[in-house]
């Protein structure tokens, strides 16, 4: 572990109760001292970067590599992994609620990728199988959803077709099940969906506006129909190291997974200990917000370290409660990291100076649908120099053009690529990694353009 990584678990560990205002002042004032200590500590040289421009097809995985691609559909979040050994992933098949974009006009929702001809999930699963490991059946070891928002699971409306079950609609990732097998299925509530509040009541007519009830109901239908069948449907446990693993167990020992967060509860930073951070109390009913409670994980491989935080918040408004503010104890226990994946598509509400201190990515990744993603203020703080020193290179899966003209010059200092499927290729023992920015607006997703090798941490 790092100094940084030391401070950071340190300062967790020295309140071992959950803070209220004043220990949380304290709180975010130590996390202010690991920020120096990563600003003082020495800078790795800085890796070059090789844009090509030539067309061209990504490297097929092989053993030892490890993929992150984060796909681009214009409807939310899906990220599909594939591990050193040829273990598989996707966390969440977001398809957003049309009639929501409608709702929050003037912003607007960005065009279906590659095309409107098909859902997201189905382009997902076309996705998946046109990366997936060669020589094997197509199949995703885990699932995992990172909280109950249609732009992370999937919008249903009546229109929406039936599953071959009979059991639930397609959308989002009930879709991709449908069309690739799914070993096991990971949320942040299962198997009991009581937390914080009983979600079935939350799903049952009445109990959530519009199709999110809805798609929350199907979402449980989904899970339900797994469990009833056989089919593993876990929570992700707070704090554990290697929940999820890989396949060919002590193949590649430096691979590693670290569950950080899930409903509101935090690791400290200490084997697998955690602590709610979220009050027990602090929702009474369905009408809560599920950002904060997101599952939220940590990838590393040898030196290489990746961050995925769902939702989760950072940027309290003035009128909401101190614990709004995820980011930086999540943050605190992550310490560097070589990619983030921003928070909330890099809302506004998130991304706060905190977590990126005590991060300081290289690289970081914005999943993104809507016209107001990313915030101004967002863009500012991850072109700081005054919160982590060096370079960082920013890459969008999509950007609006009225957004990007709004925020100004600023975007193009740290901005590589606005559009794209965005792939981090990690080489053996995780030692360098690649970016590829693949075209989204065919099925071929050729190559546009390749930046790196960038040295990991």
């Amino acid at each position: 572990m790092s100094n940084s990584g030391v401070l950071a678990q340190n300062m967790w560990m020295q309140k071992r109760s959950l803070p209220q205002i004043g220990r949380w002042a304290a709180d975010v004032a130590r996390a202010a001292l690991i920020a120096v200590a990563v600003a003082v500590a020495p800078a790795a040289p800085a890796a070059p970067v090789l844009a090509a421009a030539t067309p061209g097809k990504l490297p097929a995985w092989s053993s030892g590599y490890f993929y992150i691609h984060h796909i681009s559909t214009g409807r939310g979040n899906a990220t599909y992994f594939v591990m050193p050994d040829g273990t598989t992933m996707l966390i969440d098949a977001g398809e957003a609620d049309p009639e929501f974009a409608k709702m929050v006009a003037p912003l607007k929702a960005f065009p279906p990728l590659p095309d409107g001809s098909h859902s997201a999930g189905y382009w997902i699963a076309d996705y998946i199988r046109q990366f997936a490991p060669a020589g094997r059946p197509v199949k995703l070891d885990y699932a995992l959803i990172t909280h109950f928002h249609t732009d992370h699971m999937g919008t249903v409306t009546a229109d929406k077709p039936m599953s071959r079950t009979g059991a639930y609609r397609l959308a989002g990732i009930t879709e991709v099940a449908d069309l690739i097998p799914i070993g096991t299925l990971v949320d942040r509530a299962a198997p009991t969906y009581d937390y914080p509040v009983d979600l079935r009541e939350c799903a049952r007519p009445g109990g959530l506006p519009g199709s999110n009830g809805m798609s929350l109901s199907n979402y449980l239908g989904f899970a339900d129909y797994r469990l009833k069948h056989g089919q593993a449907v876990v929570g992700l446990k707070p704090g554990a190291l290697d929940q999820i693993r890989l396949g060919k167990a002590g193949a590649f020992p430096t691979f590693h997974i670290r569950n950080v967060a899930s409903s509101g509860v935090i690791w400290t930073g200490a084997r697998d200990e955690t602590q709610y951070y979220i009050p027990k109390d602090a929702v009474s009913d369905c009408r809560f917000d599920e950002n904060p409670f997101s599952n939220v994980l940590t990838m590393a491989y040898g030196r290489f370290k990746y961050y995925s935080g769902g939702d989760i918040p950072g940027v309290p408004a003035y009128d909401q409660p101190w614990w709004r503010d995820v980011e930086t104890p999540v943050s605190a226990v992550v310490g560097p990291v070589d990619v983030m994946l921003l928070d909330h598509h890099g809302n506004r509400d998130t991304v706060n100076e905190n977590i990126l201190r005590n991060l300081a990515p290289r690289v970081l990744v914005q999943e993104n649908w809507l016209s107001p993603q990313p915030g101004e203020d967002v863009v500012n703080r991850m072109a700081s120099k005054g919160l982590y020193p060096g370079p960082r290179d920013v890459f969008s899966i999509g950007m609006a053009v009225e957004t990007r003209a709004a925020i100004g010059p600023i975007m193009d200092s740290i901005y590589k690529s606005y559009n794209g499927h965005v792939v981090i290729r990690v080489a053996p023992d995780g030692e360098s990694y690649e970016v590829y920015v693949l075209n989204d607006a065919n099925t071929r997703r050729e190559i546009v353009k390749r930046f790196g090798p960038y040295r990991s941490k």
